[in-house]
C-alpha cells in the first residue's frame, strides 16, 4: 500500500521512537515494545515517523536487536505513515567515513527496509560529506531532507545559512531542516532564519529542536508564523526535556487557527498512556537532568549533553571543582578549531580535548587522535579558519587535506563481504553493513543471540555510554596521541579494596600507574584479586577497551601504549610510567571496565 502523506497547514513529524529515546533512554526501548505502539500511531497522520538510524542503531546492536529486522516489522505495521532515518553524512551510522560504495549500498538496503524519508546531515556542515547519501537515496527514489545543524558563532551567519541551503536543494533535497540538537534557536532567531530561508529556497522548511533550554515551544511559534512547514514533536511521556516539544501539546496550540495540523488529539490520548507506561518500565535508563529544562545551556551557549560530558570526565578524574575552568578552555578551543558546531561527535573532541588542556596544566600537551584527524580535514572543511600556529603544534608540516575526505577511501565493501565469509556466516547484506559499521558487534549479531523476553527484559549490554550526571547526543581507530615529547605528571590517591595507593596521572595519555602504597590498609578484608602493585595499570575512568596491543612476555618501555579505552565516544591511549615485562594482563577486549579497575601488570 502507498504511504500517504499529510495534506494539513503544519505537519509534524513524530520522533518518539528515534531521537526521543535516545535523548531520553539512551535509545534502549525493543522492537517488541515499539513496532505495536508505533502501529496505533499510524492513524495519526503524522507526515512521518523518525524511528531509525542515528546513536539508536548501534545501541539496538549492544542489546542484542536485529535493527534491520526492526525496520521491517515496523515499516509493514505503519503503512500509512513514512519512516524516516537519520543519517550522519559520510558516516552513516557510524562515528567514522565510509567509502561511498558503502554509503550507497547502506542507503538502498534501509529504502529496501522500509526508509521513505532520509535526513541526512553533516556536524560540520561540510556539503562534500552529504553528497553520496542524498544522491544514494534519489537514486532509491525517496524523499530526502538536508539538514543544517545550528551553530551560534562569529562563522555563522544568515548568509552561510542560505548558502547552504540553497547547495542542499541543487543537490535534489526536497526539505531543508534547520537541526537544532543544543536547544538554543530563540524565537528572535528562529524567525530570521526561517523568513531568510524561504527567500532563498523554494521548499519546506523543518524546524527541529530540543527542549533543554525551554526556548524550544516558543522558536517552534515563530518558525510557524515565519513560513515553516514541519515541526518535529514528540508523544509526550518522551518529550521535552532533552527531547522535543510534545505533539499533543503542538497539536491544541494550533488548533482552530491558520497553521492547525488537522491532526485529532483524540488518537493521540489513546497511545499516550502506552508510551507513558514505556517509559516507566525503563526509569532507570532515564537520567533525571535529561528530563528537564537546564537554563546553564543559555549560558554557556553549550548544549546539555556536552555539559553532561564535561562533568562526567571531572567526575571520573576526580576535578569537579574545576567545571567553570573546563567550559571557559571549551570555548577556547571550539574558536581556535574554526567555530564546529556542537554536534556529535565534534562535541564530545571538543569537551575532552578541554578536560585534557586544563587538568594538564599545558593547552594541548595531549590531544586526541580526533583532534588531530580533525586538523587534518578528515572531517571535513570547518566553518571559519583553524589556528595556524595550533595545526602547527598538533599535526607539525603536514598539510590539511583539501579533498573530500571520503575521496581518500578505497571501495569497502567487497573486502567487507570476503571478511563475513571468512568468519563463516553468510555475507547479506544485514550482516555485511554491521561488520562495515561496527565490526566488534558483527559476530555476536551474526550468531543470533537469545531474543528480547516479552516482558521488555533485556540481556545487560556492554554499552560504552552511560547516562551522564547532567544533560546527556572520527576516524578509523582513534587513539589519544602525544603532542610534544614532554609531559607532566600529577598525583592523587585512589583506594582500591580497602588499601589506598598513590596514583600517578600522566600527561602523555590518560595513564594510570600505581607508584606506591600510600597507606597499608588496615582492615582484614582480603586482598584485592589481581594485587595491585608497582606496574600495575589501571583504567583511568569507566569505558570499554577497544584494543589491547600488548601480551604477556612482551618488553614495554617507558610511555608505550599498553590499551585503548573508549569513554564518552572516545577513545584514549592508556600508556605505561614503567618500563618491564608485561606479567599479566587482566582484561580483554570489549570488555567494560570501571574506574581503577587494573588493566594489566608491568614487572
Amino acid at each position: 500500500m502507498a504511504k500517504k502523506k499529510s495534506s494539513a497547514r503544519v505537519r509534524l513529524v513524530d520522533t518518539t521512537f528515534r531521537d526521543a529515546q535516545q535523548s531520553l533512554l539512551g535509545g534502549y526501548l525493543s522492537t517488541e515494545e515499539i513496532v505495536p505502539i508505533a502501529a496505533k500511531m499510524d492513524s495519526i497522520g503524522f507526515t512521518a515517523m523518525e524511528a531509525f538510524g542515528g546513536a539508536t542503531f548501534e545501541t539496538q546492536l549492544r542489546i542484542h536487536e536485529d535493527p534491520w529486522e526492526y525496520l521491517r516489522k515496523l515499516n509493514k505495521a505503519t503503512p500509512n505513515t513514512p519512516i524516516q532515518a537519520l543519517v550522519r553524512g559520510q558516516n552513516l551510522v557510524s562515528k567514522r567515513n565510509f567509502a561511498d560504495d558503502v554509503v550507497e549500498l547502506f542507503i538502498k538496503h534501509a529504502a529496501r527496509c522500509g526508509v521513505d524519508v532520509f535526513r541526512v546531515f553533516d556536524p560540520l556542515n561540510d556539503l562534500r560529506n552529504m553528497e553520496a547519501p542524498i544522491a544514494a537515496a534519489l537514486k532509491a527514489k525517496k524523499r530526502v531532507q538536508g539538514a543544517l545543524s545550528y551553530a551560534i558563532s562569529p562563522a555563522h551567519n544568515i548568509e552561510l545559512w542560505g548558502s547552504l541551503a540553497k547547495g542542499l536543494v541543487n543537490m535534489g533535497c526536497h526539505e531543508i531542516v534547520i537541526k537544532d540538537t543544543s536547544g538554543l534557536l530563540s524565537p528572535q532567531a528562529t524567525w530570521e532564519l526561517v523568513s531568510a530561508l524561504k527567500h532563498v529556497v523554494k521548499v519546506p522548511i523543518d524546524v527541529h529542536s530540543h527542549c533543554s533550554s525551554g526556548m524550544a515551544p516558543m522558536a517552534y511559534m515563530a518558525g510557524v508564523e515565519a513560513g515553516a512547514e514541519v515541526l518535529d514533536v514528540a508523544i509526550s511521556p518522551l518529550a521535552w526535556g532533552a527531547s522535543q516539544p510534545a505533539a499533543e501539546s503542538v497539536v491544541a496550540a494550533l488548533e482552530g487557527g491558520e497553521y492547525d495540523t488537522g491532526l485529532d488529539l483524540g488518537k493521540m490520548w489513546d497511545v499516550q498512556q502506552e508510551v507513558e507506561d514505556l517509559k516507566r518500565r525503563h526509569i532507570e535508563h532515564l537520567s533525571p537532568v535529561a528530563d528537564r529544562i537546564d537554563a546553564s545551556i543559555l549560558r554557556y551557549h553549550m548544549p546539555g549533553f556536552m555539559l553532561g560530558d564535561i562533568v562526567q570526565q571531572l567526575a571520573e578524574r576526580g576535578a569537579s571543582d574545576r567545571l567553570n575552568e573546563v567550559l571557559d578552555e571549551a570555548n577556547h578551543v571550539r574558536r581556535h578549531i574554526g567555530y564546529p558546531p556542537l554536534v556529535a561527535p565534534i562535541r564530545q573532541m571538543i569537551a575532552t580535548q578541554a578536560v585534557n588542556n586544563v587538568l594538564e596544566g599545558e593547552q594541548f600537551e595531549t590531544v586526541t587522535q580526533e583532534l588531530k584527524d580533525y586538523l587534518h580535514g578528515l572531517y571535513g572543511r570547518p566553518p571559519g579558519p583553524v589556528d595556524p600556529e595550533l595545526r602547527r603544534l598538533v599535526i607539525g608540516r603536514d598539510e590539511p587535506i583539501t579533498i573530500r575526505p571520503a575521496d581518500l577511501l578505497d571501495p569497502q565493501v567487497d573486502t567487507a563481504r570476503a571478511q563475513v565469509r571468512k568468519m563463516g556466516f553468510e555475507p547479506t547484506d544485514d550482516i555485511v553493513l554491521i561488520h562495515l559499521m561496527f565490526p566488534g558487534l558483527a559476530a555476536d549479531y551474526a550468531r543470533a543471540p537469545e531474543p528480547v523476553k516479552s516482558d521488555g527484559q533485556k540481556p545487560a549490554p556492554p554499552a560504552i555510554e552511560t547516562a551522564p550526571p547532567a544533560m546527556p547526543e572520527p576516524e578509523p581507530e582513534p587513539v589519544a596521541v602525544a603532542a610534544t615529547a614532554a609531559s607532566q605528571s600529577a598525583e592523587f590517591d585512589v583506594e582500591v579494596e580497602g588499601e589506598v595507593f598513590k596514583v600517578r596521572v600522566s600527561g602523555a595519555g590518560l595513564s594510570v600507574a600505581v607508584a606506591a602504597p600510600a597507606q597499608a590498609s588496615t582492615g582484614n578484608s582480603a586482598p584485592a584479586a589481581p594485587k595491585v602493585g608497582e606496574g600495575t595499570v589501571l583504567a583511568p575512568m569507566q569505558g570499554l577497551i577497544v584494543k589491547v596491543p600488548v601480551k604477556a612476555g612482551d618488553e614495554v618501555k617507558l610511555g608505550d601504549v599498553v590499551a585503548v579505552l573508549e569513554a564518552m565516544k572516545m577513545q584514549n591511549d592508556i600508556v605505561t610510567t614503567v618500563a618491564g615485562k608485561v606479567s599479566a594482563i587482566y582484561v580483554k577486549e570489549g570488555e567494560v571496565v570501571t574506574p581503577n579497575q587494573p588493566l594489566l601488570n608491568i614487572g
